[in-house]
């Protein structure tokens, strides 16, 4: 009887004592764990609680996971005009480059700019540009977060920047060009123009080389203008006279985070490497590179056809574009072979996404039929 009693008492006991408490994982465990997860994921656990969503919303964390999380692959369509060469992630819009993960573009028919992050697939569109506006970039200030988009646009054969902080101006600001109204005054338009920036996360800085000729001359001048996107500081850079004979045949191209003037002549290129914009300051010859390598893994090319364009140069690697047969490939002088080869208007690209976002963004869906209704 008493063994009886004693055994439903340790039964009684057992209902009331509460359940030992499972281990909690620290708060900066969890945070180092979502900070290697891809976005999708980071987008649904926003739900779990009001502290993870503040967490997944938060600068610094996105600034973590923008380091950590892994590349992936998007599709693109490459299509080339003339000496310029554009990737294409919508039939509509024209890629103008990249900044934290997200996508600047620019409308092929409209003046409608956004920037787009494929990842959240969220839109924020851009106060309308200005009518002439040819080229666009970006710079992202890892410090505060703040990103700023800068567009040239050409007017009466003159040229022009406009500028804007994303997200905080509700219109673009002008940024006046150092030969802004000067031109006419002194005989001079610009016949063409290249506008490019290294591609890096933190990249501040671009450059807008200004091809221009005198009333009745041939083209004879070259302005580079160094533009810093941070502090919005112009500083100009003009090639030395007689360098190049004929500037027709040349480019501007971003040579290891500097800019170089280059040429090819009989399978040879030939730079001049701008070494200081504030000093005017250029390499003291040119930098001399054999192409002769081109024959091995390029078809024959056609006469009398600038069909080779440089783009880029970084470290040993120089990067081509081949407008015949629509190549690009990039071929290391150290080692002397090709490394990449690839064909064709369809491409694949590295990225890394990001949950970068601004107020106001809103789902791509929604975003593009708002932008059909502004076209129509």
């Amino acid at each position: 009887m008493a063994h009886g009693y004693h055994l439903r008492s340790r039964r009684r006991r057992r209902r009331l004592d509460p359940k030992p408490e499972e281990p909690k994982l620290p708060f900066e465990i969890i945070i180092e764990i979502l900070s290697w997860l891809p976005v999708e994921a980071l987008l649904r656990f926003k739900c779990v609680s009001k502290t993870w969503c503040s967490l997944i919303e938060e600068y610094n964390f996105i600034l973590k996971h923008m380091k950590r999380v892994s590349p992936i692959h998007l599709q693109f369509r490459l299509k080339s005009e003339k000496n310029h060469v554009a990737p294409y992630f919508d039939s509509n819009y024209e890629g103008m480059g990249r900044v934290a993960g997200m996508f600047l573009e620019k409308h092929i028919t409209t003046h409608l700019c956004r920037i787009r992050n494929p990842a959240t697939r969220r839109v924020l569109n851009l106060p309308e540009a200005h009518k002439g506006a040819r080229r666009m970039s970006s710079a992202f200030n890892l410090s505060t977060g703040e990103i700023k988009v800068v567009t040239l646009y050409v007017e009466n054969n003159e040229l022009g920047f406009q500028i804007m902080t994303v997200g905080k101006d509700e219109k673009w600001r002008p940024w006046t060009h150092p030969n802004q109204g000067l031109l006419k005054e002194q005989g001079r338009r610009v016949v063409r123009c290249n506008f490019f920036a290294a591609e890096k996360m933190n990249g501040r800085v671009c450059y807008s080389a200004e091809f221009m000729k005198r009333d009745g001359q041939d083209l004879s001048i070259l302005e580079v203008q160094r533009l810093d996107l941070v502090d919005e500081s112009v500083l100009t850079a003009t090639l030395p006279q007689g360098v190049f004979p004929n500037l027709n045949k040349v480019c501007v191209i971003n040579w290891n985070k500097h800019v170089a003037v280059v040429e090819i002549v009989n399978a040879t290129l030939h730079a001049l490497v701008c070494e200081d914009s504030k000093e005017n300051k250029w390499s003291p010859k040119k930098i001399v590179v054999p192409l002769k390598f081109m024959e091995k893994i390029l078809p024959p090319l056609q006469e009398g056809r600038d069909v080779i364009i440089p783009v880029n140069v970084d470290g040993d690697d120089f990067s081509f574009y081949c407008f015949q047969g629509e190549q690009s490939f990039v071929y290391n002088t150290k080692m002397q072979k090709a490394k990449y080869l690839y064909s064709g208007v369809d491409r694949w690209t590295a990225h890394r996404p990001s949950l970068m976002g601004f107020k106001g963004m809103r789902l791509e869906e929604e975003a593009t039929t708002s932008a059909a209704k502004i076209e129509e």
